[in-house]
């Protein structure tokens, strides 16, 4: 790592990563891996993905500048989009055309397009602060170029979760520049981003159900929203996954059944060691020693990292550490909501800790970018 890097948040990054590992071991130790070869891949695998996106940090760490952004910038911004389109020449998982299919090895293009976001928006409006500029020469560019993104994820991949992410990062991120000529959009859109977190609220109103229906959203769509509403809907098959995950919170408590001695996760919990890994944790180590610790790391990565973004100076590195403060605090809304039905669920990671390798890459590569920023801030380099 580079010389002043934050030791905190590279700690809490690998306890917590090391935490997943052990307990997608666990989620994984069921019917299904009796026999000690496929537990002993599965952990092969996810210790691979883990090795390679630290190298990625570290190489992003140590080599990442704002005169590369601009250098590389439009190439990365053509293979960003270009890998998002070639999901399509693949086949549909879950509803949702967003994996390129490479082998044993799936490739989830829209977890590297919410990084590409943050640098978006970085690249187009940090540290341009002239009051003569133009609100349409200023925004045109991020603002075109990210709803394209959106639109790929949310019309041709039909990824309702994802493209939502991608829009509150890019919302939240707007927040970072200090333009006066942004300042009025900026009220806007903040104030669009709090009646959104109500409307997530309000999502399982039956008026608001029918009229998604009446729209022709997909029905897999539909039935989370009625899930939200009621996890007692059609509970062996559309509910099935998040009234289950209910039932493993309650059965795990304060203090959980004990490590590897949850029974929920046989069979009766979709995606047990990535979107729903949650509710694994929760009952084997319960509320004390499983969401808890959670949240306090989780805490401690955004704290870091908030006190950075008042501590640089320039906006493009201001924009990149909220961005990812953006960036892990909606997926643990998104997540946490879903798997207790507050919200919809969207079918994300918990990032860190659940198995899954385009995530994995794509969280360390955005915590990559913010250790090269604070280094430069350590060191006096902008």
């Amino acid at each position: 790592m580079p010389k002043g890097f934050s030791k905190i948040i590279h700690a809490t990054v690998l306890i917590l990563t090391l935490f997943g590992v052990v307990m997608i071991v666990s989620a994984n130790a069921t019917i299904n891996a009796l026999e000690w070869t496929i537990l002993l891949r599965i952990i092969l695998k996810e210790f691979g993905f883990i090795v390679i996106s630290y190298f990625l940090m570290v190489f992003v760490a140590r080599n990442f500048s704002l005169s590369r952004l601009n250098k590389f910038y439009f190439p990365l911004l053509i293979l960003t989009f270009v890998s998002l389109l070639a999901t399509l020449a693949f086949p549909a998982i879950g509803g949702a055309k967003a994996w390129i299919q490479l082998g044993p090895v799936s490739i989830q293009p829209s977890e590297f397009a919410k990084v590409m976001v943050i640098l978006i928006l970085a690249y187009s409006l940090g540290d341009k602060k002239n009051p003569r500029h133009k609100l349409s020469d200023l925004i045109t560019h991020p603002l075109v170029m990210i709803l394209a993104i959106a639109f790929i994820v949310l019309i041709l991949q039909s990824d309702l979760g994802t493209a939502a992410i991608i829009l509150t990062i890019a919302l939240l991120s707007y927040m970072t520049f200090g333009n006066q000529v942004l300042k009025r959009s900026q009220g806007i859109l903040l104030l669009l981003f709090v009646v959104g977190l109500f409307g997530l609220l309000l999502a399982a109103n039956p008026s608001f159900i029918n009229f998604l229906e009446s729209m022709g959203v997909p029905e897999y769509m539909v039935n989370r929203f009625k899930v939200s509403a009621d996890p007692f809907f059609d509970r062996h098959n559309a509910s099935a996954q998040v009234f289950n995950g209910l039932a493993a919170f309650v059965n795990g408590g304060l203090f959980g059944v004990g490590y590897n001695k949850g029974f929920l996760k046989f069979s009766f919990i979709f995606a047990s060691e990535s979107d729903s890994i949650l509710a694994i944790i929760v009952e084997e180590l319960g509320f004390i020693f499983g969401f808890l610790p959670i949240v306090v790391f989780y805490g401690i990565i955004v704290y870091q990292l908030m006190k950075y973004t008042f501590a640089v100076e320039s906006e493009k590195d201001k924009a990149i550490l909220l961005g990812t403060i953006s960036y892990i605090f909606v997926h643990f809304l998104f997540n946490v909501g879903g798997v207790t039905a507050f919200i919809p669920l969207t079918g994300v990671p918990l990032l860190f800790i659940s198995a899954g390798g385009s995530s994995r890459l794509a969280i360390m590569l955005a915590i990559g970018l913010c250790q090269n920023v604070i280094s430069r801030h350590k060191r006096g380099i902008h």
